[in-house]
């Protein structure tokens, strides 16, 4: 039975304007939505059809929206606090950073080559396993969540080909501060540098960097094409972005009319920026050549295979609450 789900917390700072509503008409609200992504990404894109959305949906509404806010790392812990004076935002687009911060044994759902592709997705989020890490995120993160929305897959970008595993040895690849990433790909051989976001462009102009890894969107917007030379197609991994709301903005501050509109018009960003980006996918592909980057179709069968020794110990040490198997079975 398929469940429901409610846009993924944004960060709506709803700030009730002036006393009461007029003859009828409900009282003015804010809604302050972040995001860490800079504009030009689909989850800021996403952030601005929302705003779209419910503004047409209840006029009484509007919706702010700040892109590049802190950074996935940061923004999580900012986003709780049940005072809005306190609280980065209301609501926040952001990447899989909240399952890694409050339910790190679903972690999977974000795990190189475990989810297939963004229908799979679909179907393991609105499944049992879904409902179980949306209750934890609800009840330990204090946040309200809602549909994911799809951000393509992810690929590495590097100034030399990488066409097999051997290739990956030694090179010094940025990656987020995410430990099951680190591990699976240390397990290639990689050296990893951690470096935030905002920081990508820079680590890899002045070689504290050699490659990274992100879907195109991340690629485009970062402007990556100018500091790497080729874009290299694993697709090991399914980007998607989680819409979330701090649950006292969400539960305590809106009316249930608002909630009902707020959760209607994520739904309808969702669908728009999983429709969108597998639209742009192709078109994004074609702007990075023209932009100069050679693309590489690797052995990327080799690669998986090379990384599965990871992930099967990542799915016995960490990822508990399932296998491997019953994930690809969904």
């Amino acid at each position: 039975m398929k469940r429901q789900i409610t846009a993924l917390a944004l960060t709506l700072g709803a700030v009730f304007g002036a006393g009461c509503a007029t003859a009828g008409k409900p009282a003015p609200v804010t809604v302050r939505v972040v995001t860490p992504f800079a504009t030009g990404h689909i989850l800021a894109d996403t952030a601005l059809q929302f705003k779209q959305e419910l503004e047409k949906r209840a006029p009484h509404i509007t919706v702010t929206v700040q892109t590049a806010v802190l950074n996935e790392q940061t923004i999580n812990p900012a986003m709780q606090s049940c005072n809005p004076a306190e609280r980065v935002g209301d609501i926040m687009l952001t990447g899989g950073q909240p399952i890694q911060d409050y339910a790190p044994e679903y972690f999977f759902f974000n795990g190189p080559y475990v989810i297939r592709d963004f229908h799979h997705l679909q179907e393991v989020w609105e499944g049992k396993l879904g409902d179980k890490l949306v209750k934890i995120l609800e009840s330990n993160g204090k946040y309200v969540a809602f549909d994911p929305v799809y951000r393509g897959f992810r690929q590495f970008t590097s100034n030399k080909p990488i066409n097999t595993p051997a290739d990956f040895s030694g090179l010094k690849l940025r990656l987020p501060p995410t430990p099951d990433w680190i591990a699976v790909w240390s397990s290639l051989g990689v050296t990893p540098v951690q470096v935030p976001l905002t920081g990508i462009y820079a680590a890899l102009q002045n070689g504290t960097a050699e490659a990274s890894e992100g879907d195109l969107t991340q690629i485009q917007s970062l402007k990556l094409y100018e500091v790497q030379t080729h874009l290299t197609l694993t697709n090991h991994l399914v980007g998607f972005g989680m819409q979330m709301a701090n649950a006292c903005f969400f539960r305590n501050e809106l009316s249930k009319s608002d909630q009902s509109k707020v959760r209607a018009a994520l739904k309808k960003a969702a669908q728009w920026g999983t429709r969108t980006i597998q639209q742009r996918e192709s078109t994004i592909l074609s702007q990075l050549q023209a932009a100069g980057m050679t693309v590489v179709t690797p052995d990327a069968a080799a690669i998986r295979t090379a990384a599965e020794p990871a992930i099967n110990n990542l799915f016995a040490t960490k990822w508990t609450v399932t296998t491997w198997k019953k994930v690809l079975d969904e």
